[in-house]
C-alpha cells in the first residue's frame, strides 16, 4: 500500500469511530424505546375488620346496669355485605360470667359501607352475687364477640373481637339497729330513741335523703317516720345516730304499754326506704329499700 493510500486508510478510522459511536448511542435509544414497558402492580383486595368499643354506662338502680358497647366496621369492598354476632361470651375480672348477662344485639345487619352497631350489655349484680362472681370493688368487663362475615366478594369470614369495660362497683348503704330505749312512756304516747348505724361500703361517698321508715316491735308497728336531713357517709365509713319515733297509744289497750314498758327485749322489724347519690357519673339518684330484723335490748333513757 502507498503512502497515501495508508494516510487516507488511517483518517477514515479517525473520522467515523466517533460515526459509529453515534450510531451505536441511537441504535440502542431506538431499541430502549421499543421495550416492553415495566407492568403495573395491581391492587389488592382489602377485607373487612371490626373493633368494639366501650361507650359508657346507663343505670336506674346500682343492681342493674346496662353497659354500651360500639362494634365499629371497617368496609371497604364494592358490594354490601352481612356481618352476623355468632356467638359471645362475657369474663368478669377474669371468671366467665355469662348466664349473668344478657347482650342485645341485630341478628345480623347489611352493610355498604363502614359502620357502627350499638350493642346493649345487661349487668345483673344481684345474679353475680348469688353466684359469688360480684366482686367488691372494680369491675371489670370483657364482652367477646365471634362474628361472621359474608359478601359476594369474598367466602364467610369469621374473627373474633373484643372490648373492655372498666368501672368502680355501686354496694348498696348497710342499715343496723345498735340499740331501742324508751325515753318517756305515757297513756297516750310513747316516745322511743332508736340507734342506727349506716355502713357506707363503696369507695367514694354516698348521701342519703328522702329517708322513711318503720319500726315494728314483736310483730307490731311500733311507730314509723321520715328523716328529711341529708345524712351524707364518707367512703368505706360507717356514721351512727338517733332516730327519735313516738308510738300512739289512743286505739290500743293498756296492757300493751305496759308489756313494752316492761320489756327487757325486743324482737324488732325495721324496713323503710332512702334515696341515695353517689356522685359517680353514669348512676343516677337511686332508691334503696332495707329490711332488717334481729333482737335488742329495751333500754330506759
Amino acid at each position: 500500500m502507498g503512502k497515501f493510500s495508508r494516510i487516507f486508510f488511517l483518517l477514515r478510522i479517525f473520522v467515523d469511530v466517533p460515526v459509529f459511536i453515534s450510531l451505536l448511542a441511537v441504535s440502542f435509544l431506538f431499541s430502549a424505546c421499543k421495550s416492553k414497558p415495566a407492568s403495573q402492580e395491581e391492587p389488592r383486595l382489602s377485607f373487612p375488620s371490626a373493633s368494639l368499643v366501650f361507650n359508657g354506662i346507663e343505670a336506674d338502680d346500682p343492681v342493674h346496669l346496662k353497659l354500651l358497647f360500639a362494634l365499629d366496621i371497617t368496609y371497604p369492598l364494592p358490594a354490601a355485605g352481612q356481618v352476623k354476632i355468632e356467638s359471645w361470651q362475657v369474663n368478669l375480672n377474669g371468671k366467665n360470667a355469662s348466664p349473668a348477662f344478657t347482650l342485645d344485639f341485630p341478628e345480623s345487619t347489611v352493610i355498604a359501607s363502614n359502620s357502627s352497631i350499638p350493642l346493649r350489655l345487661n349487668m345483673d349484680i344481684a345474679a353475680l352475687a348469688e353466684k359469688g362472681l360480684a366482686p367488691h370493688d372494680d369491675y371489670s368487663v370483657t364482652l367477646i364477640t365471634e362474628l361472621v362475615f359474608n359478601s359476594d366478594f369474598t367466602v364467610p369470614m369469621k374473627f373474633t373481637v373484643s372490648g373492655l369495660a372498666e368501672f368502680p362497683g355501686v354496694l348498696e348503704p348497710k342499715f343496723k339497729i345498735t340499740s331501742i330505749a324508751i325515753l318517756q312512756a305515757e297513756l297516750i304516747n310513747t316516745r322511743f330513741r332508736v340507734g342506727l348505724r349506716i355502713d357506707n361500703p363503696n369507695p367514694y361517698p354516698v348521701e342519703l335523703s328522702a329517708f322513711s321508715y318503720k319500726l315494728f316491735g314483736n310483730g307490731r308497728l311500733w311507730a314509723e317516720g321520715e328523716e328529711k336531713n341529708i345524712i351524707q357517709i364518707p367512703e368505706n365509713f360507717s356514721v351512727e345516730g338517733n332516730l327519735f319515733m313516738m308510738m300512739n297509744f289512743i286505739d290500743m289497750e293498756r296492757r300493751l304499754l305496759d308489756q313494752i314498758i316492761n320489756l327487757v327485749d325486743v324482737n324488732y322489724r325495721f324496713s323503710g326506704e332512702a334515696q341515695v347519690s353517689t356522685g359517680v357519673d353514669y348512676l343516677p339518684v337511686f332508691n334503696t329499700e332495707f329490711n332488717l330484723s334481729g333482737y335488742s335490748e329495751v333500754l330506759e333513757k
